[in-house]
């Protein structure tokens, strides 16, 4: 299923006395870039939510913002920080030379530095986790259908215009060989024209317009066009992410074009070729969306 890197999801959970609600949005983005804000310091909780995410999306800037609800307060350990606290001393002693205080620097002073106490709560954090659990898995089924759905309607429109450019390429392709023959009559007109009274090699003259010609020849090109079309319409059945494969051969189509384009030796062929590099810039523009 092609997925969008637009979407949305956002779902709420209680489990155990804890109730939790996350919100999940998403952009594009070359790669998964995910910036979560949650009222839980835990590196260990953080790493959870990312490999959760990173098992449902490959590509996106991924915003998820996590609110808790709980009235369970239980401290169940209090740690000091020992290289805070010596900071705290060190700038009090500073402040007694530098302010000329005699006071003694006693435990009462530095209790009032409550910074220097972190206080865990290991218990309320995984009770917490269980919650963020069940409330990203939920956002993240709605988040994936949404993609799904802004995937689905993308496709359709990138396959209208794949379907208009493969009609202006097989025009193209009936005016080819009628455009060479005309340019071939217009080249010899012209050189013979320009050598009226001037004897010259009519066997050299024919090998060098053959060869003017066969460089203004498009046949390589249409044909590798009409391959990259093939392979898109074939890697939009796949259910794996196809955006940087998309991104590839829309590239390739492009250098296609413009060399068709450089060779074109007939108006209505040239036209054509801008015909087709407007769709080709908007299907750029809806794929550079798709995951």
């Amino acid at each position: 299923m092609v997925k969008s890197m637009t979407g949305f999801g956002m779902s709420e959970a209680e489990v155990n006395g804890v109730t939790s609600i996350t919100e999940i949005k998403t952009v594009n983005n070359r790669y998964c870039d995910i910036k979560v804000r949650m009222p839980v310091q835990s590196l260990d909780i953080l790493q959870r939510i990312e490999n959760m995410i990173q098992e449902r999306i490959s590509r996106g800037s991924v915003n998820v913002l996590i609110k808790i609800e709980d009235g369970n307060d239980r401290i169940s350990e209090i740690r000091l920080n020992e290289d805070l606290l010596k900071s705290y001393i060190q700038s009090l002693h500073r402040l007694k030379e530098v302010a000329l205080v005699k006071e003694d620097i006693n435990l009462e002073s530095l209790l009032r530095c409550k910074e220097i106490f972190e206080f865990i709560k290991k218990e309320e954090e995984e009770g917490k986790w269980e919650s963020i659990k069940v409330s990203l898995n939920k956002a993240l089924d709605l988040l994936v259908q949404s993609r799904e759905e802004e995937g689905n309607r993308l496709i359709g429109d990138i396959l209208k215009g794949i379907s208009s450019m493969a009609k202006t390429i097989k025009e193209i392709e009936r005016e080819k060989t009628g455009s060479l023959k005309e340019f071939q009559d217009k080249l010899k007109e012209r050189i013979g024209q320009l050598t009226d009274n001037i004897t010259l090699d009519e066997g050299r003259i024919e090998m060098e317009v053959a060869f003017l010609v066969q460089k203004s020849d498009i046949t390589e090109e249409i044909t590798r066009l009409k391959s990259h079309i093939s392979q898109l319409k074939r890697i939009f059945k796949t259910r794996k992410p196809i955006g940087k494969k998309l991104e590839f051969y829309t590239q390739e189509m492009g250098r296609e074009i413009n060399t068709i384009g450089a060779k074109s030796v007939n108006q209505s062929i040239s036209q054509k070729v801008i015909k087709l590099k407007d769709e080709l810039e908007k299907i750029k523009e809806q794929s550079r969306n798709i995951e």
